[in-house]
């Protein structure tokens, strides 16, 4: 009869770790090779196979891109700059094991990071967006900077 009990014990041990490995599997996303957290409280909200959307609400975005090659960079960036989003001075980074171009950017009330990474893959973009009137965080307080720094 112990037996049974403690059979019993040690499955539901089985179960819970199991249930716990189920639950922190919704804490990641992927998109193509990679894998990168989804920051605490954001939920994916868009996704396809070279994008994922995230939002806290409405107000508060990130958004992962992949790019096809290298020489799409700057027509990606041409084509916001187009649309009236200014960036401002760009810096180069190691992120985990990422070269990575970080900006800040504004376009219309949003504001917030942009980051062009590259392992050697294909490129991926990184961005956060927060309204205008609220104040950026350091860059490596920003949402955009711990999902590149969770990029595997």
């Amino acid at each position: 009869m112990k037996f049974k009990y403690l059979f019993l014990g040690f499955m539901l041990l089985i179960l819970a770790g199991s249930m716990t490995a189920i639950a922190a599997a919704d804490d990641y996303e992927s998109l193509g090779d990679y894998t990168f957290d989804i920051p605490d409280g954001y939920q994916v909200v868009d996704k396809d196979d070279v994008s994922v959307g995230m939002e806290l609400d409405e107000n508060h975005t990130v958004l992962v891109y992949q790019l096809d090659a290298v020489s799409d960079i700057n027509f990606f960036k041409s084509m916001l700059e187009a649309a009236g989003c200014e960036f401002g001075d760009a810096q180069e980074l190691k992120v985990g094991n990422f070269e990575a171009t970080q900006s800040t950017y504004k376009f219309d009330e949003t504001q917030g990071y942009f980051y062009i990474c590259s392992d050697g893959g294909k490129p991926i973009v990184v961005a956060d967006g927060m309204p205008a009137s609220e104040e950026l965080p350091a860059a490596e307080d920003s949402l955009a900077y711990q999902v590149i720094n969770s990029l595997e």
